[in-house]
């Protein structure tokens, strides 16, 4: 039900929708590359070492209730380091991952403010469709000589110390 002047009105199939538009020239033009979420990759990943750290838990139960406290056998032991390593693998591989998107997405926070600053100073021409700058606003950077938009974005990138990620 909708609230109209005339009184209450049936509303049907009404939606707010909300979207984010980025250009071609937008994205070849970017400061910085996009940064990738992390958060739900280590809580996956820490879920899936769960049945491990379980393994785990039942072999020390497991020996600490055995009646003989020096039968040790050198292959009972690599055999479950084994069987909780084969358990453990595809949550360690999860964490892994977020780890390296984590050191990704800090190489860029880090670059953030340098890169900003070299973008900043260009310009870019809609005739000519390319982008310069007038002075350099940093060193390696060639004033008044222009620049693709992907030349441009590396130039940028490199400038923020992560053109090769």
């Amino acid at each position: 039900m909708g609230v109209a002047s005339s009184g209450l009105v049936p509303v049907f199939g009404t939606a707010t929708v909300e979207r984010t538009h980025t250009t071609a020239l937008a994205h070849s033009l970017a400061r910085e590359p996009a940064r990738r979420p992390v958060g739900r990759l280590t809580t996956l990943g820490l879920l899936l070492l769960l049945p491990a750290l379980l393994a785990v838990v039942i072999g020390i139960a497991s020996v600490a209730t055995s009646d003989d406290p020096e039968a040790t056998n050198v292959g009972i032991l690599a055999g479950a380091a084994l069987l909780v390593g084969g358990i453990a693998a595809p949550g360690l591989l999860v964490l892994g991952v977020a780890v390296f998107r984590g050191r990704r997405n800090g190489r860029i926070s880090r670059g953030r403010r340098t890169a900003h600053a070299v973008w900043q100073a260009a310009f870019y021409c809609h005739r000519c469709g390319v982008a310069f700058w007038p002075l350099s606003p940093a060193p390696g950077i060639p004033a008044n000589q222009a620049f693709a938009p992907q030349h441009f974005r590396w130039l940028v990138w490199n400038a923020g110390g992560y053109a090769n990620i």
